[in-house]
């Protein structure tokens, strides 16, 4: 077993490994424009501006390095904004789902230790201090000194509007500028930068940490593979708060000077007019959302020429444009939250696979490296298929609230219970899922998760939650419910619950109801989950 990557790769060399670094970098060129919105445009220098500003504002207000600081605005100017300003004094940044249900944005911040909240007031015309307020007990009412048991180390919650609760302060605005300069000198590439949330395997938030130095660099060299330049304009409606819109598109557009065009929430017609209006060059979204613009009435009508590259199949320039969404040449890579986006990738993106590498998913990225776990391989006399296991430079940190012992092996390795093989060119064959989690339209849900939430409703005796398979999203969400002798809950009843207490893509898409002696049996006595997917066969896709 080797020891690892023990020095800074060539390709990474050179390259920023702070968000202060990729702020100076940008000086050069702060008039070109950084952010695009529907009602709003912002410049490098503005964004530069803007975060020093609230930067040396947060240091008056007592955030430090490592402070943890929470972010909960929907995609915009004013997210970046206050993202770059943590970040970039070397707080440790957590940013916070706009789509969660109040339960689960107060479990987030409980679990992160969230010291500080910068918000905004509401996301897609609903308050979002109302659903803190529903969940944070002893928060209605409190003053702006929150002394709140289920959120000890909580200390202010800043909002972003002159409209505010009484617990809740004004975006702070007098600062020590002068020490804003200070500060960022002091951060390090190995200082902590982010706290990415995720689904993980049990209903406590797996939370990954990523440095300065993984996470920026990552977006740099996504940058460089993808040939970004400041003629370039990245469309996402995927939210900045998950690793694709931060390092994808937030942090590649930094390093290359690109700009990005971001949408609050996605609606086929208006992401069109933002892609149009931008114009954007590169799409970043998941496959729903470039099938819903690509069969919106207007497509055929707009000017999307300026677009090389992306997974809007069906805007991109003929003789790239493969006959299939399925088979474009940017989804020959295989991420997660811990790599910090891809850690494979094609050769060149904007290449269309040839038949013989049709199912591979890129070589490794520099700064990665991989290895095929025996314990459980299969070996035959052309390869060896088993769990992917990942290390390097671009991997996380850890994740938090988990000792080391419980996350690598004693070499290094993160399982990351993927399956595949690598061929003979280092290409990796991705086979599958090897644990429970289910993937769907890009996001990660925890069956255990939506289970507990349903069996929270009275009348369900037992959930059991599974991936099915469909053809754009990868997975959905499928519920087999057993209720409890005399309990009329209807399917109705059973999403309502669940919509009330989950983000919308956890929230189950069919259900299905058996008595407790239908449930199919494994000879080991556990559950036969690839029996009962068949209970939805029936299911349209």
């Amino acid at each position: 077993m080797t020891a690892g990557i023990t020095e800074l790769p060539q390709e990474l060399m050179g390259m920023p490994a702070t968000v202060a670094q990729l702020l100076s970098a940008r000086r050069s060129s702060g008039d070109d424009e950084f952010v695009i919105t529907a009602h709003e445009r912002l410049s490098f220098r503005e964004a530069d501006r803007r975060s020093a500003a609230l930067g040396g504002a947060l240091l008056k207000e007592g955030v430090a390095k490592g402070s943890r600081v929470g972010i909960l605005y929907p995609n915009g100017v004013g997210w970046v904004v206050a993202w770059l300003a943590a970040a970039r004094i070397g707080a440790l940044t957590v940013p916070l789902s706009t789509f969660a249900p109040g339960r689960e944005l107060a479990r987030t911040i409980r679990h992160t230790d969230v010291q500080y909240v910068a918000m905004a007031s509401s996301f897609d015309g609903h308050s979002l201090s109302e659903r803190l307020e529903a969940s944070l007990e002893g928060l209605v009412g409190s003053t702006t000194e929150l002394q709140l048991p289920g959120t000890p180390y909580l200390r202010k919650i800043w909002i972003d509007d002159v409209d505010r609760p009484t617990w809740a302060c004004p975006l702070p605005q007098e600062g020590y500028q002068e020490l804003v300069a200070a500060a960022e000198a002091e951060v390090r590439p190995s200082d902590l930068l982010v706290v990415v949330n995720t689904s993980g395997a049990t209903a406590a938030p797996k939370s990954v940490v990523h440095t300065n130095g993984s996470l920026v660099r990552h977006g740099c060299l996504m940058a460089s593979v993808r040939k970004l330049d400041a003629a370039d304009c990245i469309f996402t409606a995927a939210p900045l708060f998950w690793v694709g819109g931060l390092t994808l598109v937030l942090l590649s557009a930094m390093a290359s000077g690109a700009s990005v065009a971001l949408q609050e929430r996605f609606e086929a017609g208006s992401a069109l007019d933002l892609i149009e209006g931008a114009p954007a060059t590169q799409i970043s979204c998941w496959p729903p959302a470039a099938r819903a613009m690509a069969e919106h009435p207007s497509f055929g009508e707009r000017d999307l020429s300026s677009i090389r590259g992306g997974t809007l199949v069906e805007a991109l320039p003929p003789e790239i444009r493969p006959e299939s969404p399925s088979a474009s040449p940017l989804l020959a890579s295989l991420g997660m939250t811990e790599t910090g986006g891809p850690h494979t990738a094609a050769d060149d993106p904007y290449a269309l696979l040839p038949p013989e590498r049709y199912g591979t998913f890129g070589r490794a990225l520099p700064g990665i490296e991989h290895l095929i776990s025996s314990n459980e391989a299969q070996e035959t006399r052309v390869r060896l298929e088993g769990e992917i296991m990942v290390r390097g430079m671009l991997a996380m940190d850890g994740i938090y609230k988990r000792e080391r012992f419980e996350t690598f092996t004693a070499d290094g390795w993160y399982p990351t219970g993927d399956q595949g093989w690598f061929d003979h060119e280092k290409l990796l064959h991705f086979t599958g899922r090897g644990n429970a989690m289910i993937k769907t339209s890009g996001s990660n849900v925890s069956p255990e998760e939506v289970e507990s939430t349903i069996r929270e409703l009275p009348g369900v005796n037992e959930a059991i939650v599974l991936g099915l398979p469909h053809p754009v999203r990868g997975e959905e969400v499928g519920a087999v419910i057993i209720l409890r002798p005399g309990s009329a809950l209807d399917e109705g009843e059973l999403e309502a619950h669940a919509r009330a207490e989950l983000a919308s893509y956890k929230v189950p898409r069919h259900f299905r109801f058996i008595n407790e002696n239908q449930v199919p049996l494994l000879p080991t006595g556990k559950v036969d989950r690839a029996s009962l997917v068949e209970l939805f066969d029936d299911r349209s896709t």
